[in-house]
């Protein structure tokens, strides 16, 4: 079986060719270099050692991703011939060499040679040899977590399309004026130079090719604009640390709730507003109280964020079985069927009295009265027409007339009133919360206090707010 061998030259200078590599390239019945425009090439040629190219299968292909396939494939067919010694400035970050591991046939054998990689040249010329370093080819970093507070080198920046796509990615986080060092290689002898530019001006140099790299320094959360989720978790770490802010560090699960529930509805506010800028900042509001009370956790030994995320990153999959399992559902009400039933599978619920039971009692009163309606409908327990659920309204308020004409306490009768309601508003398709909220806003808009009548209680000036 013939072994097809990777050998990485770093820049493509002959300095940086190891003895292992050396030996790779002069025992390979075949050599094939991925690009001519390296100055191994007039190395080899000195040492009467024949080699090829795949220079022509740029001209061929649309994209970097087509060329990075048609090199595995014409390297594979070569095989045929014998041993191959395939070349590349740096193996651990080199396209074609992922295609190859991707596509090789199980019993073919792909040796990568130990050599100088670009990434020790260029960390060389940048003087970062010391200290962690995240190195990244450009092609890897869309699908990357930005971490800006770690240095980064991105190698393998080939084009300009290329590098302006790295440019979006990393200004995400980091900010436009950011100094960051660009590297690029003489076809001649091999050499890197390097020169500092803003990062906003990644995409807006005279050329770029395989040698093309960058590298960009760490960045604190202080001198940022921009932040994730790492940061928030940071921050209220430092909050609640011994050193951080008094109030944060006395708040408790159970002192945080009135907060959590307070900017639940300021942000559903923000979404009948239809204001985009409030909505973002409020949903901001509510992921700190997640956050807030994941570090409380953690402090507690309880639980931490990655358990938060962990449980509903689970739940997810598990009951969208049709996207990360084998069900099917095509509407949204078999998506919600589905739901369902996997919810009850999972919490043994066998009876509607026993899903009504489970609804949470921490709801709005509304809320819980309508999801436990929902369920008792499922079950069949329902109006036929929305007519009938008005007249169970119109019914319940004469109990309570009577309860106030007898003298009785008429609070149950006036709660059978509210639940008729709440099911009447549901069976017309509405949500009780909102339908309510708005009622609330037509009063308060509506409200004209010169026309209260005289007998009406007045606040005396002095009153304090409540």
């Amino acid at each position: 079986m013939a072994v097809l061998s990777v050998v990485s030259l770093g820049t493509g200078s002959a300095e940086y060719l190891t003895r292992g590599g050396e030996a790779a390239l002069r025992s390979a019945k075949q050599v094939v270099l991925r690009t001519g425009r390296s100055p191994i090439a007039a190395f080899l040629t000195e040492q009467g050692l024949s080699f090829e190219t795949l220079d022509s299968l740029y001209e061929q292909c649309e994209d970097f991703d087509a060329f990075h396939q048609a090199a595995a494939v014409t390297l594979f067919s070569r095989l045929k011939e014998g041993d191959l010694c395939y070349v590349v400035g740096d193996a651990a970050f080199d396209g074609t060499v992922f295609a190859l591991q991707k596509l090789k046939p199980r019993e073919m054998e792909l040796r990568i040679v130990p050599g100088v990689s670009l990434a020790d040249c260029c960390l060389s010329l940048v003087k970062r040899q010391g200290g962690h370093v995240r190195i990244l080819s450009a092609c890897e970093l869309e699908d990357s977590r930005l971490l800006p507070d770690e240095p980064l080198l991105l190698c393998e920046l080939y084009s300009r399309e290329c590098a302006g796509d790295c440019k979006l990615k990393l200004m995400e986080l980091l900010p436009d004026e950011l100094p960051v060092t660009l590297l690029t290689g003489r076809e001649e002898d091999g050499s890197l130079q390097a020169k500092e530019i803003p990062l906003m001006e990644l995409d807006r140099q005279p050329s770029y090719d395989h040698l093309s790299a960058v590298y960009i320094p760490e960045v604190p959360m202080e001198q940022r604009s921009r932040y994730d989720m790492d940061d928030l978790v940071h921050v209220m770490a430092r909050l609640r640390s011994p050193e951080g802010c008094p109030w944060d560090r006395e708040q408790t699960y159970e002192s945080l709730l009135p907060y959590l529930l307070e900017e639940s509805y300021e942000y559903i506010q923000a979404v009948r507003e239809d204001d985009p800028d409030h909505m973002y900042d409020e949903l901001g509001d509510v992921l700190l109280q997640v956050v807030f009370h994941a570090e409380i956790g953690r402090q507690h030994g309880d639980f931490d964020i990655l358990d938060v995320t962990t449980a509903i990153c689970r739940k997810m999959m598990e009951r969208h079985s049709h996207i990360f399992g084998g069900a099917s559902a095509d509407t949204p009400e078999e998506v919600a069927r589905n739901w369902e039933a996997i919810k009850r599978r999972q919490r043994g619920i066998t009876t509607a009295r026993q899903a009504m039971q489970e609804v949470s009692k921490g709801l709005s009163p509304t809320m819980r009265a309508g999801k436990v309606q929902q369920k008792a409908a499922r079950a069949g327990y329902a109006f036929p027409e929305t007519e009938d659920a008005l007249q169970a309204v119109r019914n319940a308020a004469v109990k309570a007339e009577e309860a106030l004409s007898k003298k009785r306490d008429p609070e149950k009768a006036l709660g059978e009133m509210l639940f008729a309601a709440v099911n009447a508003v549901r069976q017309c398709g509405k949500n009780a919360d909102i339908a309510l909220n708005e009622a609330t806003d037509r009063f308060i808009e509506d409200f004209q206090e010169e026309k209260c009548p005289e007998k009406a209680v007045k606040m005396p000036k002095n009153a304090p707010n409540t």
